[in-house]
């Protein structure tokens, strides 16, 4: 699976930070935001009383990861607007291949909230657009129970189903989440990255265009 990551470092840093990507992969997550994901076990969709401590055990370790997404456009936009300071002024994109198993959906800016606070009428439609006709499969159970918490877990078994990631790589809506991001797909991926699979690595003269949101998360809600 192809991917995106869009990043902001200092300018004096760029032409460092791109060869050493190139060469050594993407090894650590040491930037502004670490991500680390976890995929929990098997056979958890049917449990009755399915709860966080099933989906986010205390006692395993997280794997760390990198926030990507699907096509240049999203990575654009973090390298060109989200992730920009005074300080990490300058964007880089990295291009790379993963394989399935490294990947889960980063629901932060959209999904998880869906699952809490989604109105089922205005979005149902577009989860089956955007996440595929599997992620109905966890939703529809969110939305018939008020624990919060059970809401949580199902999301996270559906950001780790091979099905649901497929889908969503493919999603061509843009969508608007929270904090003003504007994405088609927002992915974790688990590291290392090896250097192997770097596609290319650059720091890109000018911004793609910035899609328009087909999709606001505010309109998706109760």
């Amino acid at each position: 699976m192809r991917f995106y990551r869009g990043l902001t470092v200092p300018a004096d840093n760029a032409v460092t930070t791109v060869a050493e990507i190139k060469e050594r992969g993407l090894i650590t997550n040491n930037w502004s935001w670490r991500t680390e994901h976890h995929r929990p076990v098997s056979g958890l969709l049917d449990k009755h009383e399915l709860s966080l401590d099933d989906t986010r055990p205390k006692d395993v370790t997280w794997t760390p990861a990198v926030c990507a997404c699907g096509d240049l456009d999203g990575a654009s936009y973090y390298a060109w607007s989200h992730n920009q300071t005074n300080t990490n002024n300058t964007p880089i994109i990295i291009e790379f291949e993963a394989e399935l198993e490294q990947v889960a959906i980063d629901g932060k800016d959209c999904l998880y909230t869906v699952f809490q606070m989604g109105d089922p009428p205005k979005a149902r439609k577009f989860l089956r657009a955007a996440f595929g006709e599997k992620v109905l499969t966890y939703a529809e159970r969110a939305w018939q129970t008020e624990n919060q918490g059970r809401r949580i877990a199902l999301c996270d078994l559906s950001i780790h189903d091979p099905e649901v990631v497929m889908a969503h790589h493919s999603n061509i809506l843009v969508i608007g989440g929270r904090y003003c991001t504007v994405f088609r797909s927002a992915f974790t991926v688990a590291l290392p990255i090896l250097a192997k699979n770097i596609r290319n690595v650059w720091v890109p003269e000018e911004r793609s265009y910035k899609p328009y949101a087909d999709v606001k998360l505010a309109d998706l809600l109760k």
